[in-house]
Parts: C-alpha cells; sequence; structure tokens
C-alpha cells in the first residue's frame, strides 16, 4: 500500500471515526453522498476528503487502500499490513527506522495501528516504539486489518498482560460484546481464556484480572467455576462447589476454549486441560472420578465422539503444562492409562477409540500439526505406566 510522501514531520491526531471489521467502500462512498447532501456547500469530492480525514486518512484514494488492505482475502499473505515498512520496523524493534518513517510522514492510519499490534505484541521489548507509535496518533483500539479484528486481540492471542494495560491506559475499550472476526465471535476475554499460549500461566492469570478489573464482557458460557479455573483459583472453585456439591460430577453441556473438545465433560477435564493443577487436586480431593468419561456428542458429519477421561487432554498439546499435568497425574496408581476414547482434537477427528499413549503416537504422523506433537518425555512417561 503505497502512499505519497506527506508534507514534513506527521504526528496525527487519532482519528474521529474508526472503520468496522471488513469496510466496504460503497458504504464509506454512501457516507460521504449524506455528508454532500446535507452540506449544499461541498462537492462530492469535497465530501469524501472530510469523511476520509475523520477516519484518519489522508485523502479519499489513502482511505480506499486501507479498506482493501482490510479486507479478508488479504489475510494469508498479510501483504497488505504486516509487512508495509511502518509494522515491519516496529515488529523487528527497530526504533530508529520507526523515527524515520514517522517523521517521514509515508504512512496510512492502518500501518500506525498496525504497528502498534506490533509492539504490544511484545511490550517490554518495544515499550518506546508503543508510545512513540501512540504520540504519533495510532488508534489503541484500531484494527490489525484483514479482519482479525481490534488490536486489543493481539495481547490476548498471546498473552502480553503489560502490553494489555499499555492499550487500556491509551483508552482502549474491552467492554464489546463479541464482534463477528476471522475466528468466529470474538471479545477480548475470550481471546484471553482460549490463548494458545495457556500454559503461560501467570500472565494469563495476570491478563484476566486486568480484563475483570475493567469490566471486560464476559461470554456468558464461562461459569464462575469454569472462570475459577482459567485463573488458577482454587479457593474460589472451592467455594462454587461448597454451594453446589453437584458441580463435582456434572457433565457440561459446553466448556468452550479447549484444544480437545470439551462439551459435555467435566470440571476436572477442564482443569487438565489447562494445566492447573491445584484445581486438578481439588477436584479430586472433593471426589472428581479421575477416570470419569466425556459423554458422547455427535459431530456434523454425524459421528459420535467423545468418551475420552481426563488424562487424555494433557497429551499431545504441545504446551508447557502438559507434562508437568501428565506427570502429576501419573502419580496416582488409580489413573487408567488402558482405556480406549474417541474425541475430536483441533483439526481431528479421532473416531476409532485409542488409548493415551496411541494419541500421542498418532499425533507424531501429523506434520501439519507440530504445534500438537507429543514430546518424547511424553510416550516415555505413558509407556511407563503401561507397564507397570
Amino acid at each position: 500500500m503505497s502512499v505519497s510522501k506527506g508534507p514534513g514531520p506527521s504526528k496525527r491526531s487519532r482519528p474521529a471515526k474508526r472503520l468496522p471489521i471488513n469496510p466496504s467502500l460503497e458504504n464509506l462512498r454512501k457516507q460521504a453522498r449524506r455528508i454532500a447532501k446535507g452540506d449544499p456547500s461541498l462537492t462530492l469530492q469535497q465530501a469524501q476528503h472530510r469523511l476520509a480525514k475523520e477516519y484518519g486518512s489522508a485523502n479519499w484514494a489513502e482511505l480506499a487502500r486501507v479498506v482493501e488492505a482490510m479486507a479478508p482475502t488479504v489475510a494469508p499473505e498479510r501483504t497488505s499490513t504486516d509487512k508495509q515498512p511502518l509494522p515491519a520496523a516496529a515488529n523487528r524493534n527497530d526504533l530508529a527506522t520507526v523515527r524515520s518513517i514517522l517523521d517521514s510522514g509515508n504512512f496510512t492510519q492502518l500501518d500506525l495501528d498496525v504497528a502498534l499490534a506490533r509492539s504490544v505484541l511484545r511490550f517490554n521489548e518495544r515499550k518506546e516504539i508503543a508510545e512513540l507509535l501512540i504520540a504519533h496518533g495510532a488508534d489503541p483500539d484500531g484494527q490489525y486489518g484483514g479482519n482479525y479484528g481490534p488490536i486489543v486481540f493481539v495481547t490476548g492471542e498471546c498473552l502480553d498482560p503489560d502490553g494489555l494495560q499499555f492499550l487500556l491506559d491509551a483508552g482502549a475499550d474491552v467492554t464489546f460484546k463479541p464482534i463477528d472476526t476471522k475466528y468466529g465471535g470474538q471479545c477480548p476475554m475470550s481471546y484471553a481464556l482460549g490463548s494458545y499460549m495457556r500454559d503461560h500461566h501467570d500472565r494469563k492469570h495476570r491478563m484476566i484480572d486486568i480484563l475483570l478489573k475493567h469490566d471486560a464482557f464476559m461470554p456468558p458460557e464461562v461459569t464462575p467455576e469454569m472462570l475459577a479455573i482459567h485463573r488458577g483459583d482454587a479457593a474460589a472453585l472451592s467455594k462454587r462447589i461448597d454451594a453446589d456439591p453437584s458441580l463435582v460430577r456434572k457433565h457440561f453441556e459446553t466448556i468452550p476454549y479447549g484444544n480437545m473438545n470439551l462439551d459435555n465433560t467435566t470440571l476436572l477435564h477442564a482443569a487438565v486441560e489447562f494445566g492447573e493443577i491445584d484445581c486438578v487436586d481439588l477436584l479430586l480431593a472433593r471426589g472428581a472420578p479421575i477416570n470419569t468419561r466425556a459423554k458422547p456428542v455427535e459431530d456434523d458429519k454425524g459421528q459420535s465422539l467423545g468418551t475420552q477421561t481426563p488424562i487424555f487432554h494433557c497429551v499431545a498439546t504441545c504446551l508447557a503444562a502438559g507434562v508437568p499435568t501428565l506427570e502429576h497425574l501419573l502419580k496416582r496408581k488409580e489413573v487408567d492409562v488402558n482405556l480406549r476414547a474417541t474425541f475430536r482434537a483441533t483439526g481431528e477427528a479421532i473416531s476409532t477409540p485409542i488409548t493415551p499413549l496411541e494419541w500421542a503416537k498418532r499425533s507424531r504422523e501429523q506434520e501439519s500439526m507440530s504445534w500438537r506433537r507429543a514430546s518424547d518425555r511424553e510416550i516415555e512417561l505413558l509407556e511407563r505406566a503401561m507397564d507397570s
């Protein structure tokens, strides 16, 4: 997205208006026509220019290029966002180049916002760049482009609580309800709870605490006991069980955010899935059956899947929390590692019953799923348990 060089150093104010997810140029044309109709002193071109400025663009042509760059079709290549000079410089923590580009004025509002997204992704390394971008008009509520949604989602996806706090201090909003994105309906809390870096427990817990403090929207399917597990708060979970002892053995129709499907599973399945060992121990102490099976769920292809026990949820996750959780469970001799189960993992349905060890070995065959491959340590632990 090349943009003509602006007139000298360019410090912009934040845009008065924000583009929606997946914006429509035709809709913007209609907005400009309404402005021209409401003010007969303006030509259509002047109305378009005014509207472009309100959306943070230098002119109508730049706004059109920004809208094109934000289309979902550009997301796989990311050529119109990440690879632009300003976001690329921010991503490699190149402060000198960021300063030079900002002084030249050769950037769009989208470039500013995507660069801010890259800087809050690893905020403590790129703090100075993030502060500079905000000073030049980057919008803390801006978008990433390509139908990815607001840049606040970046901090949840990769669990950067310091980056989140920076955006909030700069005025970002986290109270909005789920919006339609490339990954379905999402809100800031759903990104934090569903992060694929969930095994960084301290960061995840801080993210949740910060979001709660700032009145972030809580997805209604996340019950208080589920939230207690996500926060690693065994004391809060214990209070919930005191109030309703049936929670220990209850099968929940929906437990979101698992890499392995958690529908019709128990809180123990969830605590193992998220590697929250204190919550695992509490549930077991309160009578949760360690070998309880998920209830089968019929998928969209008519397959009946889901008879896994909790131990399956810490196998082949490629998460740092997986091995410690597996080791912890296997210390309990009552864990049955010979049980076979069907289930749905991310990207794959296991319709033929297999054991945890067979699942670990099978994961090695999935070249396209390298992030979900079982480690040598997992296989060693399961083989030893099978032999004992």
